[in-house]
């Protein structure tokens, strides 16, 4: 789908080679409240929206992920260009006390971005409609598939397209940095499990799961390296290798599909019994309330939230909260 304070002493990579390791601010592992917005930016110089005394509202949740090129301080609404310095949004994050995610668009092209020439017509098909995302006009799967024998902190096992779209997702990662961000969500990892516009399997490259795991093995250990912590962004399929190598998950809409979240064949169970937060977005648009599901979240222990599925802003926004999980 499209789209604690930072306090915590800093935390190391472990699951990789220790010489490639880097030191990085770790998502809180405790709490009950975050905030998603990536279109329109959720801030600007003037700051965040103030804390609401009617606990929670946006300027109270402890994680904020917000776009990366929203955030720029060189971009001005829809007008977006590469940082080139602190972001002044997650500046407004940090004053305030809370802990920045930075929104990353890594499994897809999408046109509009400040840096699109930096991927190749090879990387996602010259836009052919094979290749489209189905419901976005504007987006093309990536090949990934010369990901799939990745072998943390070798390069040199990635083949094909794979090594182009490394090159050019890492500058995102490295502008994240550059922002002041403490983590990355990127986005579109399972492109395996989506048909494209044209129906055709995998993405249109006819993609698969061991695909999708070699990528995930490459972007934890290329953010980690960054100095950034990172989060799976869905695929649950791959939940129990990667609940060794990410920081926590952001998951869409569990409860809505009934997947489940968590319980008997839940899809983040190893992230849970490891500690590591589980963001779980559910959408207003699909006919949810908070009531409908928020229950099953604090039973779980999972930061659950209601939002607007264009995540442009709080008018339709409500955490879930459970007093046992609040710090």
């Amino acid at each position: 789908m499209k789209h604690i304070l930072a306090t915590a002493a800093l935390g190391v990579a472990l699951a990789f080679p220790a010489a490639a390791s880097a030191q990085y601010t770790p998502l809180p592992s405790t709490g009950d409240s975050w905030y998603w917005e990536i279109d329109p930016p959720s801030a600007g110089v003037s700051g965040l929206p103030a804390t609401s005394a009617a606990y929670p509202a946006p300027g109270s949740a402890r994680i904020w992920d917000t776009d990366l090129f929203y955030d720029s301080n060189t971009s001005s609404g829809s007008n977006l260009r590469i940082p080139t310095a602190a972001s002044p949004v997650v500046t407004a994050i940090h004053a305030a006390g809370h802990y920045s995610v930075c929104y990353v668009e890594a499994g897809a092209y999408q046109t509009g971005f400040p840096d699109d020439s930096d991927f190749a017509p090879a990387d996602y098909g010259s836009r052919a409609k094979r290749y489209q995302m189905q419901g976005y006009s504007n987006e093309w799967w990536f090949n990934i598939a010369g990901f799939k024998n990745y072998v943390a902190g070798k390069s040199s096992t990635l083949t094909g397209a794979a090594v182009n779209i490394a090159a050019a997702v890492n500058k995102r990662f490295g502008w994240c940095k550059l922002e002041g961000q403490d983590a990355v969500e990127p986005d579109d990892l399972d492109g395996y499990t989506n048909n494209s516009a044209t129906g055709a399997k995998g993405g249109g490259w006819g993609l698969t799961q061991a695909d999708s795991a070699g990528f995930e093995r490459w972007l934890a250990y290329q953010v980690h390296a960054d100095g950034l912590a990172v989060l799976q962004k869905n695929d649950p399929a791959n939940a129990s290798a990667d609940s060794r190598l990410f920081d926590g998950v952001l998951t869409e809409e569990c409860n809505y599909y009934d997947d489940p979240c968590a319980g008997a064949g839940g899809d983040w169970n190893d992230y849970l019994a490891a500690g590591k937060p589980v963001l779980d977005a559910e959408y207003q648009q699909d006919g949810e309330t908070a009531s409908q599901f928020c229950s099953a979240d604090d039973h779980w222990g999972i930061w659950g939230a209601l939002f607007s599925v264009d995540l442009d802003g709080p008018a339709i926004y409500h955490v879930c909260w459970s007093a046992k999980n609040r710090l």
